[in-house]
C-alpha cells in the first residue's frame, strides 16, 4: 500500500515541511531567493532583537529571554515569594498574589498618625500656621537647612507660642519616612493646650474651698499611651489639671487622645518650659508639690491628700529628675512587694489619685456627719 504524501523515490518516506511555504513538495529556494531570505531572516531577527530591548527583554547565557526589569520587582520580596510569582507565571500574564495587593496598600505607618498627625514641606506648614485650624505641638527644622525659606516659618511658630526645635535630618526622616519634607516638619496636636497661666489661676481659686485643687505635673513622660491614661485617669478622679514639658515628653497628639478615651475634652493640659519652675510658682499659689520616688520613706497612704497638692510624676525610664526631687515639698512611694523595681507611670497615677478620692470622700463624709450632729442638738 502506498503511503499518502511520499515521494517518487521512496514512496514510504514523506517529504519535508517547507516551512517558507507552509507547504509538502515546495522546490527549495535558490540563488537570489535564498540570499533574499537569509537578509530577510536577519532583518527579522534584528528588527525582533530591537523590540525586545525596549521592551526590556534580552537574552540570558542560555539564550532564554528575560525581563530586565523582573529584578526590580522581585526587590523586597522574600525568596518564597519569588518562587511563588515565577511558578504562578508559568508563560502566562503574570498573576498578582496577596503579598502584592498587601504592598500595594498604602501604609499606616505609626509616625504619619500614631506619634500625632505631621505636615512636612515649606507651604504646607506656613499655611498650617497661618490657618490655626488646628493646633500646632511643635515644629521641627533640620539642622543646616535654608533659613531664608523657612525664617518666616520661625517667626509665625514663635508668635504662636509654637516650640521651634532643631534636629538631624535624619530624624525628620524618621518621622515622615519616604517624604520630601524640605527641612521641615510640624506636628498636630489633637487638642488645644490651656495657657500655664490660666491653669494656675483656676487652681488658685480653689483653695480654701470645699474642693481644693489637685493637679498632675508629668516630668517626662514620653509614652503617649501612658499619657493618654493618665488624663483619663485625672478625669475620672476629678482631678482638676495636667502640667507636661515642651520638650522631652510626649505631647497631645491622636494617640494620646485615643488612649484618652475622650478626657481631653474636659481636662485642661498646660505646658510648661521648666518643671522646677513651675513648683515654685505652684508652692507660691498654696499648693503642695508631692513627688513620688521608690525611696521615699513616707508611704503615699499617709499622705494627708485633702490639702491643696500637685503631684508630680516622672518619666517611664528614670523618674524623677534629680533637681525636680529638690524642689518637691515632700517625696511619697508605693509599696512594691514582688521582684519589679517599679510600677508603669499611669498605674502609680492611678493609685495615688484615687487615695486622693478616697480621703477627701471621706473628709466630706465626716464634714457632713458632723453637722447633722450639731442640727440635732
Amino acid at each position: 500500500m502506498k503511503r499518502r504524501g511520499g515521494n517518487n523515490q521512496n514512496p514510504w518516506k514523506p517529504s519535508k515541511w517547507d516551512e517558507r511555504a507552509g507547504r509538502r513538495d515546495a522546490r527549495p529556494p535558490v540563488g537570489g531567493e535564498r540570499e533574499g531570505a537569509r537578509e530577510r531572516g536577519e532583518g527579522g531577527r534584528v528588527s525582533g532583537e530591537r523590540e525586545r530591548a525596549k521592551s526590556g527583554r534580552a537574552p540570558d547565557a542560555r539564550g532564554h529571554f528575560k525581563d530586565r526589569n523582573s529584578r526590580a520587582r522581585n526587590e523586597g520580596q522574600s525568596p518564597g515569594e519569588r518562587v511563588a510569582r515565577a511558578f504562578a507565571s508559568g508563560g502566562r500574564p503574570e498573576r498578582r498574589t496577596r503579598a502584592d495587593e498587601r504592598r500595594d496598600v498604602p501604609s499606616s505607618n505609626p509616625n504619619s498618625h500614631a506619634d500625632g498627625a505631621h505636615v512636612f514641606g515649606v507651604q504646607p506648614v506656613l499655611e498650617a500656621l497661618r490657618a490655626g485650624a488646628r493646633p500646632v505641638e511643635r515644629v521641627t527644622v533640620a539642622e543646616g537647612a535654608h533659613e531664608s525659606r523657612l525664617q518666616e516659618i520661625i517667626e509665625l511658630a514663635r508668635g504662636a507660642g509654637v516650640p521651634v526645635r532643631r534636629a538631624p535630618r535624619a530624624e525628620l526622616q524618621r518621622i515622615v519616612p519616604g517624604a520630601n519634607h524640605q527641612g521641615v516638619v510640624a506636628t498636630i496636636s489633637a487638642a488645644r493646650y490651656t495657657p500655664a497661666d490660666v491653669l494656675l489661676e483656676a487652681l488658685a481659686a480653689r483653695v480654701g474651698t470645699d474642693e481644693p485643687p489637685l493637679a498632675v505635673v508629668l516630668d517626662g513622660v514620653e509614652d503617649p499611651r501612658n499619657l493618654g491614661a493618665i488624663i483619663r485617669t485625672v478625669e475620672c478622679a476629678g482631678a482638676h489639671g495636667v502640667f507636661v514639658p515642651e520638650r522631652r515628653a510626649s505631647g497631645l497628639t491622636e494617640t494620646v487622645a485615643k488612649a484618652a478615651a475622650g478626657a481631653l475634652e474636659y481636662v485642661p493640659v498646660a505646658r510648661t518650659v521648666n518643671v522646677a519652675r513651675l513648683l515654685e510658682d505652684l508652692k507660691g499659689r498654696g499648693l503642695w508639690t508631692v513627688g513620688t520616688a521608690s525611696d521615699a520613706a513616707t508611704a503615699y497612704t499617709e499622705w494627708d491628700w485633702t490639702q491643696p497638692c500637685a503631684l508630680l510624676l516622672g518619666g517611664e525610664g528614670e523618674g524623677l529628675r534629680r533637681l525636680v526631687r529638690e524642689r518637691c515639698d515632700a517625696l511619697v512611694s508605693i509599696p512594691l512587694l514582688g521582684r519589679i523595681e517599679s510600677l508603669n507611670v499611669s498605674v502609680a497615677a492611678g493609685i495615688i489619685l484615687y487615695e486622693a478620692v478616697r480621703q477627701r470622700t471621706a473628709r466630706r463624709a465626716d464634714a457632713y456627719n458632723k453637722s447633722q450632729v450639731i442640727s440635732d442638738k
